[in-house]
């Protein structure tokens, strides 16, 4: 299994809205893209404070060709491009075997 992580921090002008569009559009990839086995996103909960990133993404593959399907598929890249990547201040991505 692949497990990829990905944290953001938001763009001081992001809102809570704006914030729960983007996780609503991300909701959308596992049923669009059949390579993901499992899929959770959400914003930070504030126990570590400041020093934390904003917001999370862990997904898991079969294998490292699930997870370059998934970094490549349109559907993806039309939500990373539209919905989320205009509101990046900071990115951290990994992924690793598990």
């Amino acid at each position: 299994m692949i497990t990829h992580v990905v944290s953001f921090r938001w763009k001081p002008e992001t809102t809570a809205e704006q914030i729960a569009l983007i996780k609503q559009a991300l909701d959308t990839l596992p049923a669009a893209i059949a390579d993901i086995v499992s899929y959770q996103c959400g914003p930070d909960v504030g126990a570590h404070g400041p020093a934390n990133f904003d917001f999370a993404i862990v997904a898991t593959f079969e294998n490292i060709d699930g997870w370059r399907t998934y970094d490549a598929h349109p559907e993806h890249d039309r939500v990373r491009s539209e919905t989320v990547r205009p509101w990046i201040a900071e990115r951290a991505a990994v992924q690793f075997e598990s």
